[in-house]
């Protein structure tokens, strides 16, 4: 009877001990597991972190092309021109000194550019107004300023439609054309090779082309060259500056007498550049350019 219940008892023991183990040994592994798991899940990489760092990028992509936009607008585009454009452009712009009455913004309640002369398409604007920014309202673009969905662009307004401004625009090409190899006739204008060419294939403004006729008639004009078409302009967009050599302080004076009494559209910005015993006028009219000032062919 004793030894039964001492053989009885070890037995319980050894239950005991053994359940114990197990349960000891599955609390183990589990807590193992657990850790396992929260290692493998700290060591992999966060998608979050990712798109954010991407849409940063974006953002400041962004905010780049509208800041190198706005001062290029400031400066090159008269105040006197509408400008549709998004909110952000638009605040952007009232912060290089553009005026506001000038501004007019688009949005759901605005969401197209009519009655502005120019459009500055921004991914806001695209979004809003479509394909039919540049296939109905905007067709030419006279500076462009980043890539992709950071893209900025300065695009000339269609008031009666593109089909119209491209015709109008190639008039007007035809007539730069005629006027430009009128002048390369002048022999008291001298202009480099390059600007020769340039004059002859239509490519410089046609109030450039006016002025130079007015002051050849007077006196002779050395050019040393055109530009400033504006960044990534589309090839059909007229060069507006020009350099004129000065030899002397009474011919300059002579010149800008004459240009600083020009009215509009005649009436040009006017720099002078001097590098030692070197005098550049630099002669520049804003943008758009205009259509239909010269005699058509």
């Amino acid at each position: 009877m004793t030894l039964r219940i001492t053989v009885l008892a070890l037995f319980l023991a050894l239950v005991i001990v053994v359940a114990t183990d197990i349960h000891l040994g599955g609390t183990q592994a589990s807590g193992s597991n657990r850790q396992g798991r929260a290692a493998r899940v700290s060591t992999l990489p966060r998608a979050g972190n990712t798109t954010t760092t991407a849409s940063m990028q974006a953002l400041a992509a962004a905010a780049a092309s509208r800041r190198l936009a706005a001062a290029w607008v400031a400066a090159q585009v008269a105040h006197s021109v509408i400008i549709a454009c998004d909110p952000l452009m638009c605040a952007a712009l009232q912060q290089r000194g553009f005026p506001a009455s000038d501004l007019a913004p688009i949005g759901s309640g605005s969401p197209d550019p009519l009655g502005s002369g120019v459009v500055i398409s921004t991914l806001a604007v695209r979004s809003e107004i479509g394909s039919r920014l540049t296939s109905v309202y905007a067709p030419v673009a006279i500076a462009s300023f980043g890539a992709g969905q950071s893209l900025v662009q300065v695009l000339v307004t269609a008031p009666d439609g593109t089909a119209a401004y491209l015709s109008a625009e190639h008039a007007d090409l035809m007539a730069r054309m005629t006027a430009g190899r009128e002048l390369l006739r002048n022999k008291n204008l001298h202009v480099s090779t390059a600007g020769a060419d340039q004059l002859a294939a239509g490519e410089v403004d046609s109030r450039l082309l006016m002025t130079l006729a007015a002051l050849t008639s007077r006196q002779v004009v050395d050019v040393s060259g055109f530009g400033d078409a504006g960044p990534d302009a589309a090839k059909s967009v007229p060069l507006r500056a020009m350099s004129i050599r000065s030899p002397g302080t009474r011919y300059l004076r002579s010149m800008l007498s004459f240009l600083r009494g020009q009215r509009a559209p005649l009436l040009a910005l006017t720099t002078v550049s001097r590098s030692g015993r070197s005098t550049t006028l630099i002669v520049t009219f804003t943008a758009p350019s205009p259509t239909g000032l010269l005699p058509e062919n």
